[in-house]
């Protein structure tokens, strides 16, 4: 199948970017699914990038709430390659968490402060398509193809998308599938940026940016050094995931981020072309 600006693939070897002037002035922000009733800085740097009238797209994730509901119901946690492994029951429970619980307080709290959020999950117009990332990972999704008119039309309605992590099979040779994957939120979001040539994504995480081995922040990462940081331990555990997603928005044309929750200045400033946390610059 073709791939076009509403259905693009999204994999480690992402098409050649596109030029500047086709880029979409649209922000891709990933933050925490973990919203609670008090001031969260993440929240307050979306309301203060809508209020300024930047076209956004929110991706949540959530990752400790299912950690908490999963163990509730006494199911086993584990992670391989910062990835959650996931069997049936561990799947349900995190669609649940994530397209119920943590999309609607999200949502809820966007709109609260007068943020015309629009709930969704990958699932809905098969928005998301992915394939099982492995046989150790369980139902666990790679993400293989990004349907992304849904989104373009709710931006373009002035709305703003506030996107759950899930993803419908992607179909087969024959009839399609209907399996749902748990999908990272991290891959999500760089997904999602790549396939809507954003102009730029940002992980706002509880961190700085990635750290070298001395601790120290490192202020831009290419491909090349990624590699050999993930390659030597240095970047491992849910770091990796993020810089894995960063490097496929960058390839596709987008600048990409990941900063600490400092509210809407370290966004404008990465607007402004400053350096903040680790940036991944659009490819050449």
């Amino acid at each position: 199948m073709p791939i076009t600006p509403r259905s693009r693939a999204a994999s480690a070897t992402p098409k050649a970017s596109r030029d500047t002037d086709t880029r979409r002035d649209v922000l891709v922000i990933k933050i925490g699914g973990s919203v609670s009733a008090e001031a969260d800085p993440a929240l307050d740097a979306v309301v203060s990038l809508h209020d300024g009238g930047h076209p956004l797209v929110v991706v949540h994730g959530g990752g400790p709430v299912v950690g908490e509901w999963s163990s509730r119901f006494g199911l086993e946690t584990r992670f391989v390659r910062g990835l959650r492994v996931t069997d049936a029951a561990t799947r349900d429970v995190a669609l649940a968490v994530l397209v119920g619980l943590a999309n609607t307080r999200t949502v809820s709290a966007l709109l609260a402060r007068g943020v015309p959020a629009v709930g969704l999950s990958g699932v809905d117009a098969a928005m998301l398509r992915a394939e099982r990332e492995s046989d150790e990972l369980g139902l666990v999704g790679r993400i293989t193809r990004v349907d992304s008119a849904v989104l373009e039309e709710l931006v373009d309605a002035g709305r703003v998308p506030v996107v759950a992590p899930a993803a419908i099979e992607a179909p087969g040779d024959g009839e399609p599938l209907d399996e749902v994957f748990n999908v990272n939120a991290d891959s999500v979001a760089g997904a999602i940026a790549a396939s809507l040539s954003a102009r730029l994504l940002v992980f706002v995480t509880d961190v700085p940016g990635v750290r070298a081995k001395d601790g120290k922040v490192i202020g831009s990462l290419d491909l090349g050094r990624a590699k050999a940081l993930i390659d030597d331990g240095t970047i491992e555990g849910g770091m990796l995931p993020k810089v894995e997603a960063c490097l496929v928005a960058a390839r596709a044309g987008c600048r990409a981020a990941i900063v600490a929750a400092q509210g809407a200045d370290a966004v404008e400033r990465l607007l402004a072309g400053d350096s903040i946390g680790t940036v991944f610059e659009a490819a050449a």
